[in-house]
């Protein structure tokens, strides 16, 4: 994956849940889809490995199978292999888990962080706010914000780089940025209202600039063409009005930056 021109990345396929496709998209069809959860392999050309959230393991179905996440677990089935755990993806990469020396977490919802458990040495980035948002929750507290307490390493606000500032280089209308390490590759990008303190990325690649939208929006039909989800859909949100002006800001920057590859994390075309 070597390449010191810019970063490269590889996705990976952590397994899928089945979601009504009218649910994401106001006006879709009355069926079940499958809705990928997609992790990112980044490799930077000083700072080595990195993972962009570390999608579904086999521990999050255990971590559901008591009430009251039992419930999550009947609304949103979810199907993966052993070998989609991000951490055996790695080793057919050639990889360890020591290999990887930075996660990003794009929110805690629990199909973005079931393979933390995996990675006890790596430090850890997040927003602030995401983690005091859900680190003391428990029980239908927890479950209302699609949190497993179970999935988040005991040690974690210790070994977090807890991002509170961005004043970096603006992205369109999401405006200012934090460059990660400085150099322009790797930027955080506010993704408000899906969940608390919820993180994109904009990574300066080696086939050019790709923005991991993480749940910005469900499907690339919501920024495409401009179609947001379902009202109902909104009753899951940290704040449904900044849900629906974020799916705008993505649609302005498709408008306005075609340079720029935009991939949500659970649309299944992210990974053609």
């Amino acid at each position: 994956m070597t390449n010191y021109h810019g970063v490269s990345y590889h996705l990976l396929d952590t397994g899928y849940c089945l979601a009504s496709a009218h649910l994401m998209l106001r006006g879709g069809q009355k069926k079940q889809i499958k809705c990928p959860a997609i992790a990112v392999l980044l490799e930077h050309p000083t700072h080595g490995f990195l993972l962009f959230d570390t999608g579904y393991a086999p521990r999050v179905l255990e971590a559901m199978k008591p009430f009251p996440f039992s419930i999550y677990a009947h609304i949103t089935p979810i199907f993966l292999l052993e070998g989609q755990a991000v951490k055996h993806q790695l080793h057919r990469l050639g990889l360890q888990t020591h290999d990887i020396k930075t996660i990003i977490i794009s929110h805690f919802h629990a199909d973005h962080i079931g393979g933390l458990l995996d990675f006890p040495d790596a430090q850890m980035v997040c927003r602030g706010a995401a983690l005091k948002d859900v680190q003391h929750r428990q029980g239908f507290g927890a479950l209302k914000r699609a949190f497993v307490p179970a999935l988040l390493p005991q040690n974690l606000e210790g070994r977090s780089q807890l991002i509170n500032t961005f004043l970096d280089e603006p992205l369109g209308l999401f405006g200012p940025t934090h460059d990660l390490f400085g150099d322009g590759l790797l930027r955080l990008v506010q993704l408000p209202g899906h969940a608390k303190g919820q993180l994109g990325l904009l990574a300066q690649t080696t086939t050019g600039p790709v923005f991991f939208a993480a749940d910005g929006c469900y499907l690339r039909r919501n920024f495409t063409k401009h179609i947001f989800p379902h009202p109902s859909s909104l009753l899951f949100v940290d704040d449904p009005k900044a849900t629906l002006q974020t799916i705008t800001k993505l649609h302005d920057l498709h408008v306005s930056r075609a340079d720029i590859t935009i991939l949500p994390c659970h649309d299944i075309n992210t990974l053609e």
